[in-house]
């Protein structure tokens, strides 16, 4: 049996807390969206010092468990540079995918992100032009997540009797 054919995305393993398990993310969007600059930011960033990339372009997925093809394990490519080391893991099981190839409503609906041997809940992400948040507002998301809360009502539209 051949292994998967991988995605063209990124795969971090984040970090929402200091002891916790970490929480896989897949980033989608078209070349150029901003998914290895998103995840070099979350990685950069965490101040757990634990969030770590799987897979940078290629991400190889089964049974929701995400992975680097060999050759690139531990590597992101630098957009003006070229590949650079990074800290990395060498796989995590996918609990959500963002989009970043369009920008987000302010409340969106979930989507799903069909995988091999299963799914997980796809949302838009801005990313573009919250660049300074992103990371942040990634981790927030998370979260809710593994909290169970997925998406609520906007604070501003409460009911008024």
């Amino acid at each position: 049996m051949s292994a998967p054919a991988p995605l063209h995305a990124v795969a971090i393993a984040l970090a929402v807390d200091f002891d916790g398990p970490l929480f896989g993310v897949l980033l989608l969007g078209p070349a150029g969206a901003g998914k290895s600059s998103l995840a070099i930011s979350a990685i950069n960033s965490c101040p757990f010092s634990r969030t770590a990339l799987v897979a940078d372009d290629a991400v190889i997925v089964e049974n929701g468990l995400a992975c680097a093809p060999h050759r690139l394990e531990g590597a992101i490519e630098v957009r003006g540079f070229g590949p650079a080391r990074i800290r990395s893991k060498s796989a995590i099981l996918l609990r959500l995918a963002l989009d970043l190839s369009h920008n987000a409503p302010r409340l969106p609906e979930p989507g799903i992100f069909p995988l091999t041997g299963g799914e997980i809940p796809k949302l838009p992400f801005q990313w573009r032009g919250a660049g300074a948040v992103a990371a942040a507002r990634m981790r927030l998301i998370a979260r809710q997540f593994l909290s169970g809360q997925i998406l609520q009502v906007a604070q501003d539209d409460k009911n008024e009797n």
